[in-house]
């Protein structure tokens, strides 16, 4: 029997995720949940899921601030307890992630403090990590986000309650995020297979993350990926005023020392902006403009690298150009631009944007990669242009290796751009870089950059 006391403690945790979290926590971890304005903001978000407003939900919001403790551990806990039927789908990016979420989620609901309130007993055969289930049918199964999932749905169908959901919390690795094929598996995945795995289309679905990239899961839901109308929870590590969202664990001076030392890492894993204006790995400001009227153009050898993809696809990368020489131990872009043609248009196109710029092109460098070995043999073949294969490390480098690597020739000004309506286009590919949708000039500048700085380039005159 409960005492007038417990049942009102009973009544509060039962109408408030988050009354229900502090309880739930304090008394397993005899300890206080302590409640950053943050937690209210999600709590409250969550709270619409539970009352049927939101039927779809992605929060971002930076790593280790609380966000599974609250709307995974505590949620699968909660929504069990208002209805004993509910069923829950659990994903994350690696399978003992998810499994230690889940194996969290169960022990509270077998814990004294639940129990006491909420008389549960799970069935015996059927209290394993991935899977366990009560003998009221709720339960939850878990696994990673590119984990089959089979016999189970979340949610129960025609229920008037709420009775599960699927929850995705950090569906992609940090370290997988510059990968365009696991990001890709990730997003195809969520259409092909998990939106499906509910029983009933009132089931919620809810993405919890922190962003990785302008093309994560997130990204791609918020785009229109699934064709589906997305809540949205953006909880960036500082303000608009530079006020830190939860300074318990982070103040100003700690976020900016973040920032200083990884600033494309901050700009998404914490302010939740992946492609910032600053740049990742080059900033804008770090490359000189200068008028064509300053450079002796005549004098320099120019030289036109070419990194080939001849579709009109624009899911695809372009065709990049870039015109680039040597001047004064320095490397000045006469332009760089990016064109989406057929082959038919790109063996026409070159030999005019030659002719355009009004430079003598001493040597076209083709990047041996993906359509460009056949492109060389085209270009050669039907011009009179001198061709050369790019062989040099950075083509079997990461993108990433290489533009850390000419890095400080552009912040040291070193790099210079002359000024053009290509400039705008070009500064904010670079900038955004490594989460940028293409990134064809970070190639042509680093093979600009190695040709004629690093000393150590290759060609093969064919």
């Amino acid at each position: 029997m409960l005492t007038n006391e417990e049942k009102v403690l009973k009544i509060m945790c039962e109408k408030d995720l988050l009354f229900f979290t502090r309880y739930i926590y304090k008394e397993n971890h005899r300890r206080n949940f302590i409640v950053a304005p943050h937690f209210v903001m999600i709590a409250n978000k969550l709270m619409d899921v539970i009352n049927g407003k939101t039927k779809r939900l992605i929060i971002n919001i930076p790593p280790r601030y609380g966000k599974t403790e609250l709307a995974v551990k505590n949620f699968i806990a909660y929504g069990l307890a208002i209805n004993p039927q509910s069923k829950f789908i659990h994903l994350s990016y690696s399978d003992d992630l998810a499994l230690d979420n889940s194996s969290q989620a169960k022990e509270y609901v077998e814990s004294e403090a639940f129990q006491k309130f909420w008389q549960m007993k799970l069935k015996k055969d059927a209290q394993g990590k991935k899977k366990w289930f009560n003998e009221q049918g709720g339960g939850v199964y878990a696994t990673a986000s590119g984990g089959a999932i089979t016999g189970f749905g979340a949610g129960v169908p025609e229920s008037n309650l709420f009775s599960g959901a699927i929850i995705i919390d950090d569906p992609l690795k940090p370290d997988d995020a510059t990968s365009e094929v696991k990001r890709k598996a990730v997003n195809e995945r969520y259409n092909s297979t998990i939106r499906s795995r509910v029983n009933d289309r009132e089931t919620p679905i809810i993405v919890i993350m922190q962003r990785l990239h302008e093309e994560d899961l997130s990204g791609f839901l918020l785009s229109g990926g699934s064709g589906e109308e997305w809540e949205h929870l953006c909880l960036p590590a500082l303000n608009e005023n530079n006020e830190p969202l939860y300074s318990e664990k982070h103040t100003f001076e700690e976020l900016e020392q973040i920032r200083q030392a990884n600033r494309y890492n901050f700009a998404g894993q914490y302010m939740q902006t992946p492609a910032p204006d600053e740049g990742g790995e080059w900033k804008k400001e770090w490359f000189k403009i200068v008028d064509k009227s300053e450079v002796p153009l005549n004098l320099l050898r120019w030289e036109l690298f070419i990194d080939g993809a001849y579709t009109k696809n624009t899911s695809n990368d372009p065709t990049g150009f870039q015109i680039g020489a040597k001047w004064d131990n320095n490397y000045v872009i006469f332009s760089s631009i990016d064109k989406y043609l057929e082959m038919p248009e790109l063996l026409k196109f070159i030999p005019n944007h030659i002719n355009a710029s009004g430079l003598k092109i001493s040597l076209t460098l083709v990047e041996p990669k993906a359509s460009g070995k056949s492109l060389q043999q085209m270009i050669n073949s039907t011009t009179g242009l001198s061709i050369a294969e790019i062989k040099t490390d950075f083509v079997n480098s990461s993108k990433i290796e290489n533009a850390r690597t000419c890095s400080s020739f552009i912040e040291g000004g070193r790099v210079i751009l002359i000024k053009g309506a290509w400039n705008e286009s070009f500064l904010n590919q670079v900038g955004t870089f490594p989460n940028a949708k293409h990134d064809e000039h970070i190639d042509l500048t680093c093979y600009g950059i190695e040709r004629n700085l690093l000393n150590n380039y290759k060609v093969d005159v064919r």
